[in-house]
Parts: C-alpha cells; sequence; structure tokens
C-alpha cells in the first residue's frame, strides 16, 4: 500500500506559553529528530491547514510557535493543554549544519522568523559542547512588546565565550514602554560583527524586504553569497510541491525549501 502523504496524525498539545498578545508556543506530542530549517503541515476539522515551522525540539515532542493572524491560527492560537490538532510532516530542507561545524556562524533574524532560527541557535548553543569557534546572534523585533522567546535570549547572552547575542528593536509604540536597549533595524549593527568575512557562514531568516537588505549589508561587510542561506517561506498549502501555490520560477518552496543558500535564493526574493 502506497503511504498518503496527505494523512496527517492526531496530536495532543502538551503545553502552551504565550510570548505577547498575538504569538504563543505550543509544545505538541509529535517527537521529530532534531532538524531545524523544517516546519510540519498543521490542521483542524472543518477550519484549514497552515505551515508552521517548527521552533524547538525537545524531549517531549516539538514547539511550534504561531502567530494570531488569520482563521486557523486564530483557533490554534487558543488552544489549551489537552486540545488535539492534526500534524503532518515534517517537510522541506534543512540549515547545513554539518557543514558550520568548527566555523563562524552568523544568525540574523527578524520578528517571528526568530522562531524558525531558534532550533538551529539551539543546535550549537552547548558551552559544553559547541563545535563552532564563534557564534553570533542578532536578532530584531518591531518594538519591546513585540519580543519573543525572552526566557531564551537570557540563556544565550549568558554564555559570553563564543556568543555574542544583539538584540534590537525598530522604535517604541508606546511612551510608557521602558527600554534600554538598541533601538534601530537589525542590519545596521551587521558592522559590530567581529571578524565577519569571506569564511563567515551566515543565516538570514525574517520578512523578504529585511532578508534582502541585510544580505546586501552582508556583502558589504565582507561575506560571500555561497556561504549565505535564508529561509523563505512563501503561501505554502500542501507541503510537499504538489498544488503550485509557492512555486517561484521552477522552485517550489515547500520542496525545495524553505531554507536555500544565497545564491539560489536571489533569484527567488521578491
Amino acid at each position: 500500500m502506497v503511504d498518503n502523504i496527505y494523512l496527517p496524525c492526531y496530536t495532543k498539545v502538551i503545553d502552551v506559553k504565550q510570548h505577547t498578545s498575538n504569538e504563543k508556543s505550543f509544545i505538541i506530542d509529535y517527537k521529530l529528530k532534531s532538524e531545524p530549517g523544517k516546519f510540519v503541515m498543521v490542521s483542524l476539522s472543518g477550519v484549514g491547514e497552515v505551515p508552521i515551522s517548527i521552533s524547538g525540539f525537545t524531549d517531549k515532542g516539538i514547539e511550534l510557535t504561531i502567530r494570531n493572524a488569520g482563521k486557523v491560527t486564530g483557533i490554534l492560537f487558543n488552544s489549551e493543554p489537552g486540545d488535539l490538532w492534526h500534524v503532518r510532516g515534517p517537510y522541506g530542507t534543512t540549515f547545513p549544519v554539518e557543514r558550520f561545524l568548527g566555523q563562524h556562524l552568523l544568525v540574523v533574524a527578524g520578528g517571528s522568523g526568530v522562531a524558525a532560527a531558534k532550533p538551529l541557535i539551539e543546535f550549537f548553543h552547548k558551552p559544553e559542547q559547541c563545535t563552532l569557534r564563534q557564534l553570533d546572534i542578532m536578532v530584531g523585533f518591531r518594538s519591546p512588546q513585540y519580543v519573543l522567546f525572552k526566557d531564551n535570549l537570557k540563556d544565550w547572552v549568558v554564555w559570553e565565550k563564543k556568543c555574542n547575542v544583539i538584540l534590537t528593536v525598530d522604535r517604541h509604540e508606546e511612551e510608557n514602554e521602558v527600554w534600554e536597549g538598541n533601538i534601530g533595524f537589525i542590519m545596521d549593527y551587521i558592522e559590530t560583527v567581529k571578524d565577519l568575512n569571506a569564511r563567515t557562514y551566515c543565516v538570514v531568516i525574517g520578512p523578504p524586504l529585511m532578508m534582502i537588505n541585510t544580505v546586501k549589508k552582508l556583502l558589504k561587510c565582507g561575506a560571500i553569497e555561497e556561504n549565505i542561506w535564508v529561509s523563505a517561506e512563501r503561501h505554502m498549502k500542501c507541503g510537499v510541491g504538489k498544488c503550485g501555490h509557492c512555486r517561484i520560477s521552477d522552485k517550489y518552496v515547500c520542496a525545495d525549501g524553505p531554507v536555500f543558500n544565497y545564491l539560489q535564493a536571489k533569484e527567488l526574493l521578491d
């Protein structure tokens, strides 16, 4: 019998953590091998289906971070422990972690793109067994009230021997917001990264315009195209390259990506 690639599994929500008024992380009972960059398809009967990047791998299952932005995500957002979801996958390509071993890795993520970057950071962010020569993490958010993974950011900042963390917000949106950190677009801080050169491996995740401008700045500061990877999620519907919704030129983002080397991605980002 041929396996049905569209058939999901019933999966239980184990835990929920709220980050902002519109974003929560859910631990679901769906155990997978740690492969940073992949995504799953999540659905609810009679409602619909959406692709969600995996934001963490745990002993209990995987973590999915969801923004309340539409019909399906709005209902998922209000889920509680014990609720059942339909999940299938994982799908897509991964970041080439083997290539990064022993090298200088720079991860630049903006907004909800930090969720997709988090498994890659956690893959290497282990002081006692890190295999990187240097790890730089740069994350940017719209304003203080939109900052995700605050506890994780604190853990990343603590490890200073091999890791440098830059957190910035675009601006203050409310007068009563208290913020003593960096203000400005994340790409404006790329020049502060030490030893950024042609041998630095770079990963960029975020809105298309942010990725385009960040890559331009990386290239200006000495990085080279073949050592840059992006995650280019776009209108994914089936997850397996059959429906054509995410097709750009001859590439299907869900099947050929969402992780692309920039030599390919520069023809796809629009």
